[in-house]
């Protein structure tokens, strides 16, 4: 399966302060740190596993071993395996898997926190990781919506164009009205009708300069003209 995050990566400095750290404001302190270049949001539904490229690379003095796993993460969203930076090595890429279970209750935004340390928990810190946790794809038996890519990132204040494809099957050639469902209104869209025997057309969206800079989960719902509906998950990466 493609990986569903942004594909230029946020560099992000972890300071990992060890025990003696406290004291560090006069004198000869070692000062620990690594760097970690990863995706800052990954968008998933439950039941589906997505590999996520992470980079760990020493910055200063500790030359031991560095571990980074997912920490703060609910039940059942897992980061595996765990990436280990070995004694003495600069820098190490590595894929580990993101998996949701399939029956996780947990829904929309997730903040977790990619956590470095040393196998004896001398020193350790941590970045924020969000992930998103969209809703499955609720098709119809002769029609379902898809978007593709299904993140988009754009900073506050800005518009943006996002493809919405329809499948239609068993002879549906109906029209279709297309709604947008997101916890803030902040986030719009102009009114969108696909018609007849259409399956492609672009929908309109547009965010307020004051929109919280947060990635943020919607629902694409397309309704037929006898009332049935057709649903799809889609993340904001809002900047």
């Amino acid at each position: 399966m493609k990986p569903t995050n942004l594909k230029s990566a946020l560099r992000w400095s972890l300071l990992i302060l060890g025990s003696a750290l406290a004291a560090s404001c006069g004198g000869d302190t070692p000062y620990y740190s690594v760097q970690v270049d990863a995706p800052d949001t990954v968008s998933i539904t439950p039941g589906e596993n997505t590999p996520v490229e992470l980079t760990l690379t020493r910055i200063a003095d500790n030359r031991g071993n560095i571990r980074l796993s997912l920490a703060q993460a609910p039940e059942g969203i897992t980061l595996l395996p765990e990436v280990l930076l070995p004694a003495e090595e600069e820098s190490i890429t590595a894929t580990p898997t993101l998996a949701v279970a399939s029956n996780t209750t947990t829904t929309g935004l997730v903040q977790t926190l990619l956590l470095a340390e040393d196998p004896t928990n001398e020193f350790a810190a941590g970045a924020t990781f969000f992930i998103v946790v969209l809703p499955k794809p609720a098709p119809q038996p002769d029609f379902s919506i898809a978007v593709e890519p299904r993140q988009v990132n754009l900073y506050a204040g800005q518009s943006t164009q996002v493809p919405v494809t329809v499948t239609r099957a068993e002879g549906f050639t109906g029209k279709l009205t297309l709604t947008f469902e997101a916890a803030t209104s902040r986030v719009r869209v102009d009114p969108l009708t696909i018609e007849a025997g259409e399956t492609t057309r672009q929908l309109y969206l547009y965010t307020d300069r004051s929109t919280t800079r947060l990635p943020l989960a919607a629902t694409l719902v397309a309704t037929s003209e006898d009332g049935r509906k057709a649903t799809t998950g889609l993340t904001l990466n809002i900047r």
